[in-house]
């Protein structure tokens, strides 16, 4: 696999990275940032071709959303969350979908967690709840979410085998309280504030389903199993903020000494064997992922199909390279010295998007304990 640097051009990258401390301080995107992404088209990678997207191969989109986190992590994460939102105007009746995506500018925040109500009333749904993380809410055009159904008297409703039944749901952003709560110590320009919708009614066309292929789209995006594109970009994430990290550190081998050492750090033995070992068991991991990525991605397109198999080669190696991604971080961080306490430097920065991004329940080692595909909920 190419480095990140030879898929995005130059000058993104520098408008990218260069607002990142302004960003940061801001707690949200900056204009020149949002202006790229805009222009770039990157939250449209997802979106179906009819409706004016890309309708991107997963792998390209993938290896793409890998360098806009190498470029920055906050904006890598955004725009890797939005784009991955927008994805589900493939999932919707064609009326809403065009309702919520032909604006060049859509972006979808929201949430997979189950934590609204659906009451079906008058063609539609009154909607009421509360969701946490919706990432890039500040740039919000439309929310997402996940709500059970209930009935008029507030029973539950559930199929024939008895199991709670739940929806996905768009809303306008216009409909939507935000709480601009994310007071974190890392990924701070992402706006991933927590929302709430309360008694908001919605047609009925506005409800869609990430549980089966789309009804209205035969393109193989919208038949790839939810989950498991879910656990692919979110393990990317942290592979993008851990190549930049092992740039930054690169010059510091070529460029600091440090105290008490008349040699550069890269000359240094036990830093040099870490230094090796690391790059070579990222790349080493990072490779096996993208060569399953690209296999599962041919057998999905020319068969329709994926065997319990497959998918779990995936969530294997999707889990292995966030979990070495975050390694590499937190072992080469202690030769970085005092260069790397200070907030505004990239290694830092870096050193604490990693950390936020790893608590991600996707590429959390508790997640990818289990041997099987999980029932958990994302949206």
């Amino acid at each position: 696999m190419v480095h990140p640097r030879e898929i995005l051009p130059e000058a993104v990258q520098q408008i990218l990275r260069s607002a990142s401390p302004e960003a940061e301080n801001k707690g949200a995107l900056t204009a020149a940032q949002l202006e790229c992404i805009y222009v770039q088209r990157y939250l449209r990678i997802w979106i179906p071709q009819d409706l004016g997207g890309a309708e991107m191969p997963l792998p390209d989109a993938v290896a793409l959303l890998e360098a806009l986190c190498w470029a920055d992590g906050s904006v890598g994460w955004v725009v890797n969350l939005g784009a991955g939102a927008n994805l589900f105007a493939g999932y919707m009746q064609p009326d809403a979908a065009r309702k919520f995506f032909t604006d060049e500018k859509a972006w979808a925040a929201g949430s997979g967690a189950i934590t609204g109500k659906a009451v079906h009333r008058r063609d539609g749904y009154v909607l009421t709840g509360s969701w946490k993380y919706a990432s890039g809410s500040a740039h919000a055009t439309l929310f997402t979410f996940n709500a059970w159904h209930i009935d008029e008297n507030g029973q539950q409703l559930r199929n024939a085998a008895g199991e709670p039944i739940f929806s996905s749901f768009a809303v306008s952003a216009q409909q939507v309280k935000i709480v601009p709560d994310w007071q974190v110590m890392g990924l701070r320009a992402t706006s991933s504030y927590d929302f709430a919708v309360d008694q908001v009614w919605i047609p009925e066309a506005h409800r869609f389903d990430l549980q089966h292929p789309s009804p209205f789209h035969e393109g193989p995006l919208y038949r790839f199993p939810f989950l498991t594109f879910a656990e692919i970009t979110t393990s990317i994430m942290l592979s993008g903020m851990a190549y930049h990290f092992l740039d930054e550190f690169e010059w510091l081998l070529q460029h600091k000494k440090p105290s008490g050492f008349d040699r550069l750090l890269g000359n240094i033995p036990i830093v040099a064997h870490t230094w090796h070992e690391i790059q070579s068991l990222f790349q080493q991991t990072r490779n096996r992922y993208y060569h399953t990525l690209k296999q599962v991605w041919h057998d999905h397109v020319s068969t329709g199909e994926l065997t319990p198999d497959q998918l779990l080669a995936m969530k294997k190696a999707a889990g292995e390279l966030a979990m070495v991604s975050l390694q590499a971080v937190e072992k080469l961080y202690p030769f970085c010295g005092m260069t790397a306490i200070y907030l505004q430097h990239p290694l830092n920065r870096i050193w604490r998007d990693i950390h936020v991004a790893s608590q991600h329940q996707l590429v959390s080692p508790l997640y990818h304990a289990t041997e099987s595909q999980s029932d958990t909920h994302v949206g």
